[in-house]
């Protein structure tokens, strides 16, 4: 007897072949939101480099959260000092408005080309008082990761040779969020 195991591995390998299942993109698919993002002029900026820190000064008594971040020539820079500063690894959530006293800072700056030659970043204009805010919604001082929104203004006005105010560029930052934004945490 002469036994050709041809069409049963064939009917095998075709069964096989049928019933492979391609991935669809849902089930490989895992949507990640950028740890820092924000709206430039009301275009979408998500920086290449980011970095935070939450660092408490024990002499000054004074706990401060930081973070910057880093993208085509521009760079955003936020600073809040915490309300309730004790030496531990949490920030106290909530809210902190842009002042005139330097608690609460924010920056935006372009790159330029400075008189030795080298590239710089130049802050543009200043963040008047109430022109910013950033909020704490979420810290996980275990994964050292923190949460939350931001947005601010900067205006540079603009003077002729005499002095005179002729106008005043607007720089808005709005709709930024940081979701468990990796920090370090720093004692002084």
């Amino acid at each position: 007897m002469n036994f050709k195991p041809t069409l049963p591995i064939a009917v095998l390998l075709s069964f096989s072949i049928l019933s492979c299942k391609k991935s669809s993109s849902s089930d490989t698919d895992t949507t990640t939101s950028p740890v820092l993002q924000a709206s430039i002029g009301g275009n979408t900026w998500t920086p290449d480099t980011v970095s935070a820190s939450i660092t408490y000064n024990a002499s000054l008594k004074t706990k401060t959260f930081y973070f910057k971040g880093t993208k085509d020539q521009k760079q955003i820079e936020a600073s809040v000092q915490d309300y309730n500063p004790v030496d531990n690894q949490n920030f106290s959530g909530g809210s902190y408005v842009a002042d005139n006293a330097g608690k609460n800072t924010f920056i935006y700056s372009t790159q330029i080309k400075n008189s030795d030659g080298a590239y710089v970043f130049e802050p543009f204009g200043t963040v008047q008082t109430g022109n910013g805010n950033v909020t704490i919604t979420a810290i996980d001082s275990a994964a050292k990761t923190i949460s939350g929104s931001f947005y601010f203004s900067a205006t540079k006005p603009n003077y002729d040779a005499n002095g005179n105010l002729i106008s005043v560029d607007v720089a808005g930052i709005s709709g930024g969020t940081f979701t468990k934004l990796p920090f370090q945490q720093v004692r002084q």
